[in-house]
């Protein structure tokens, strides 16, 4: 019944419909089989709650874009090779053969009405069937490759689909609607790419026209599909390819591709080992879940899917061979990633909070930021087990307030419980992502610092944890870590205004030196007019050109005073040079 009325919308009811209420993944793929010939269809669209395209998903993207735009430069230069050998041999045939009225008139009105065609491919296929209907005596055009200045345009068209993504999410989210829908296409405004910036300054430097260009290029590469033109005063609408296009969905934190994509850019090939298990990993890693110590079978299982083992070129060996490596299986000159280091750090929160009691990070001093920007840009942790360090690592450095005093272990696991369920967590029910969590641990430690300092200062005994960490406790008189946040806000306020006042001293600094630049230049043409060396009319030319109009309103009096001036000097001079004389008279 669902497919029959979906058969009886036409594509625009369809599409809007979807993209207002969502349909279930089921009866998207029904209805993507009933609208295979229509345009905008929904059977190559990836499906998303909020999709977006930052962190990993933007640099999946591009990898992706890299490697379709190699393979498609690739095949243009061997069309081109052929296209060349074509060109030549119509450049040989008119050589030898003189060519008719009938094919003169011919190629005359071909070229007429097809050389203004914009796409080369296009024009090549009207060539190939002109010269069979009337000889090899049309030239083909040669088709462009991608240049490397397009992946520049492409990031910052990614950059605009984002937020346009991001907009919409945020009516979805407004509205509580989090039902699957396609991803909508994107709207591309040549202008908008433009006025693009980056640290106020623009990111590049060019015009609309240039943007329309690169957008045709990557129109003809097929990186952009399913073209829409709605009238020269709306965007032009378009999607990107879905061997191209990695999507994270803000809902479920998991990166979306589209359904019936299938990997086509591959750099090698696993071939099989006849000893593998024919099992699925699923299976295996169920049955070893519970285990502390996963078994050698699987692990060699895992490892021959590596890159490292993919490269290796001796003879492949069984599990029972590599099982006989030795006691301990794998070998132990492997180190430890950064993920690996962080996550050991990781503690059951009864034993964190009996060493809580125990006073055991008195001393602690907190993980090197540098060390969480790494991990959230680009470790492996789960966003839920790095707000777990995170918190853990919150409680290890704000355990010195309680050097003087000894709260109990249970004090202290109610106060971690009491962080695990609320302290970073989305309106979703899910942790904050890694790269926003990161940013937070900046300010929370800031805010540590300055209730410990306020408490040494005020020789103030802190509440039990549970109480003194109750995220309801915001004022100054129910002394609680909450009203740091509050400080945290007057901090930035403070931040705000001395950038504000240093941004105003340089300016003044700029002013004062431009000032005493101008003088100095004034006060350079004087002596040159003096000298001879300029007239007055050079002299008020450069003036009028290289000065501030007040230095051309007051030129006349400084050329006065500056005459005075040299007056003065000579009459000084020659009664000095007369009582010299007198004396030598004498």
């Amino acid at each position: 019944m669902t497919t029959n009325t979906h058969q009886r919308l036409d594509n625009k009811v369809f599409s809007m419909a979807s993209t207002l209420f969502g349909f279930g993944e089921n009866e998207v793929k029904e209805t993507a089989k009933t609208q295979l010939t229509e345009p905008l269809q929904l059977s190559g669209r990836i499906i998303a709650i909020y999709p977006a395209i930052i962190e990993e998903a933007f640099s999946s993207t591009m990898d992706n874009y890299r490697k379709y735009i190699a393979s498609y430069n690739f095949k243009t230069c061997a069309e081109n090779e052929l296209i060349q050998a074509h060109n030549h041999s119509v450049k040989e045939f008119c050589k030898s053969n003189k060519l008719t009225e009938i094919q003169t008139e011919y190629k005359r009105l071909f070229l007429l009405h097809n050389e203004k065609n914009c796409n080369a491919r296009n024009y090549n296929e009207a060539v190939t069937q002109f010269c069979t209907d009337y000889g090899i005596i049309v030239e083909k055009k040669k088709i462009q490759t991608v240049k490397y200045a397009t992946e520049v345009v492409f990031q910052n068209l990614l950059h605009l689909y984002n937020s346009q993504l991001m907009k919409r999410n945020e009516k979805f989210i407004k509205g509580g609607i989090t039902s699957k829908r396609p991803i909508e296409e994107f709207k591309i405004n040549s202008f908008l790419v433009t006025q693009l910036k980056r640290n106020e300054v623009i990111s590049i430097a060019i015009c609309s026209k240039t943007v329309r260009n690169h957008r045709k290029r990557l129109e003809e590469a097929g990186v952009f599909v399913e073209y829409h033109f709605a009238g020269a005063n709306r965007p032009v609408e378009v999607h990107i390819n879905p061997e191209i296009l990695v999507v994270l969905d803000v809902f479920t934190s998991k990166l979306k591709r589209s359904e019936n994509k299938e990997l086509r850019l591959t750099f090698w090939n696993v071939l099989p080992d006849n000893n593998e298990s024919t099992r699925t990993f699923i299976n295996e890693y169920k049955k070893n879940e519970n285990v502390e110590n996963i078994s050698q079978d699987f692990r060699s299982s895992s490892e021959a899917l590596t890159p490292s083992h993919l490269f290796f070129t001796g003879t492949h060996t069984s599990k029972e061979a590599i099982c006989t490596r030795g006691a301990r299986g794998e070998s132990q000159t492997k180190e430890k990633t950064l993920s690996d280091k962080l996550q050991e750090l990781i503690l059951h929160p009864q034993e964190l909070a009996v060493n809580l009691a125990n006073g055991d990070y008195h001393d602690y001093k907190p993980i090197d930021i540098r060390y969480l920007y790494k991990e959230a840009f680009s470790g492996t942790l789960t966003n839920e087990e790095f707000r777990e360090l995170a918190i853990q690592d919150f409680f290890k450095s704000i355990s010195k307030i309680y050097k003087s005093s000894t709260p109990f272990a249970g004090s202290f696991k109610k106060a971690i419980n009491l962080y695990y369920q609320n302290k970073w967590i989305a309106f979703t029910g899910n942790s904050f992502n890694k790269s926003v969590l990161v940013d937070e641990i900046s300010q929370i430690r800031w805010r540590i610092e300055w209730a410990r300092k306020w408490f040494v200062k005020n020789e103030f005994t802190p509440l039990f944890p549970y109480d003194y960490f109750d995220m309801t406790r915001k004022t100054s008189k129910e002394v609680g870590f909450e009203y740091t946040k509050a400080k945290w806000n007057e901090h930035l306020t403070a931040i705000a205004k001395y950038d504000a006042l240093k941004k105003k001293q340089q300016s003044s600094v700029t002013k004062r030196k431009e000032i005493i630049n101008y003088s100095k230049k004034c006060e350079n043409a004087l002596n040159r007019f003096f000298k001879n060396k300029l007239t007055y009319s050079q002299l008020f030319d450069y003036v009028e050109q290289n000065l501030p109009v007040q230095y051309l309103e007051k030129l006349p009096d400084l050329i006065l005073k500056k005459s005075l001036k040299a007056n003065e000097k000579s009459i000084a001079i020659t009664e000095e040079e007369a009582v010299k004389y007198s004396f030598y008279e004498f």
